[in-house]
């Protein structure tokens, strides 16, 4: 029965990102401006910023990255969450400033001047469910005569975003094949979901379900939640935490009973980015 489930589930995540590829690009705009500090002016969609990245989908260039410090304005009609330092948040369409290195944010009451150098994170608010969606996918496949393995991969993240609230699908599936013997399978889903609360405080919870046949599991569940805060953030430093409880319930491929546990839930992520010389990436968690 649980195996069913899980199938099941795959068949559901198969059919949404089907579902993604084709709303998505259908109701895509690409009328937002962005003026470089060179005078050079790009036509696309602004995805987001974020770590000092300013994210654009162009029709003829596909994605590009800008650095945001290379950007002397922006211009767009859509409207957007705009974060600064501060942990301020500010909703509206983005029009240049009349002061160098501001923006005006147009919200439904209220224009409000904001610095560039003070804004670290942009993200599309949209009213349409499609065109909310981000996200991408992974696919790939691979064969080895001599030892007769072969193998499949894919993945698929997709995120949901409004003023209040972030959802987030990931599904990942590895099947792995070799001569007689029997058929691994590494796949999982996980739906994650983030409440914006004030002064960088939010709270969320998770559900996610597992196979590993290489671990003899047959299928394990998890759903946890928690409390947590952006303690930093900037164009080159972000870092956030949160403590919470998991609840997990694994069933085992040589035995038909569950086994229960209740896990203590502490995660801290932080990110450095340094774009000029010298670079510097840093991801962890």
């Amino acid at each position: 029965m649980s195996l069913t489930i899980l199938k099941q589930l795959s068949k559901t995540v198969l059919i949404f990102v089907i579902s993604f590829l084709v709303f998505s690009d259908i109701y895509a705009q690409r009328e937002d401006i962005v003026i470089m500090q060179n005078g050079d002016n790009i036509t696309g969609e602004i995805k987001r910023l974020e770590l000092g990245i300013l994210i654009l989908k162009t029709d003829d260039m596909e994605t590009i990255s800008i650095k945001w410090d290379k950007v002397r304005s922006v211009q767009t009609k859509n409207i957007y969450a705009i974060e600064l330092q501060d942990g301020r948040v500010y909703y509206g369409s983005i029009w240049p400033g009349d002061i160098e290195g501001s923006l005006i944010i147009k919200g439904v009451t209220a224009e409000n001047r904001l610095f560039m150098e003070f804004i670290v994170k942009i993200t599309r608010i949209k009213e349409s469910f499609w065109d909310i969606l981000d996200g991408y996918i992974r696919l790939g496949a691979s064969f080895t005569k001599a030892s007769s393995v072969g193998q499949f991969s894919a993945g698929f993240s997709g995120n949901y975003r409004t003023k209040i609230f972030l959802a987030e699908l990931t599904a990942n599936s590895v099947i792995t094949t070799t001569g007689d013997k029997p058929t691994s399978r590494k796949q999982d889903i996980t739906f994650s979901y983030r409440r914006f609360l004030e002064k960088k405080w939010f709270w969320g919870a998770l559900l996610s379900a597992e196979e590993n046949t290489q671990l003899g599991i047959q299928l394990r569940t998890t759903l946890g939640g928690g409390i947590g805060k952006y303690f930093l953030q900037t164009n080159t430093n972000w870092f956030n935490g949160l403590a919470g409880l998991t609840l997990n319930r694994e069933w085992f491929v040589d035995s038909t009973k569950a086994v229960n546990n209740i896990e203590g839930l502490i995660n801290g992520e932080y990110k450095l980015f340094i774009y000029d010389h010298p670079k510097v990436s840093i991801n962890t968690s």
